[in-house]
């Protein structure tokens, strides 16, 4: 029961803290470096925009990916730490 407890209070970080960076990348853009207009201008193209709204809707997506690339990350670094440090001395 403790490693379902466990897991799911971390997919449930994962999702939370994804939304709320995203929402911070989304509202803070400028401060943060603007991307390249190239790739910028890539991914219009790619996902097919063509007018305002469905530039907002690639907007929140790439604020998503980043922001759960960026979460996920942490959370793996944390969780590597923790084990480093709690591991049982050896023999």
């Amino acid at each position: 029961m403790k490693r379902v407890l466990i897991r799911l209070s971390l997919i449930i970080w994962v999702l939370a803290g994804t939304v709320v960076l995203a929402r911070f990348l989304i509202i803070h853009h400028d401060l943060f470096p603007p991307f390249p207009e190239a790739w910028a201008i890539w991914l219009i193209n790619l996902y097919g925009s063509r007018d305002g709204e469905e530039l907002a809707d690639l907007e929140i997506l790439v604020a998503l990916g980043l922001a759960f690339s960026a979460i996920l990350t942490v959370t793996t670094l944390g969780w590597l730490v923790w084990r480093h440090i709690h591991r049982p001395a050896p023999a």
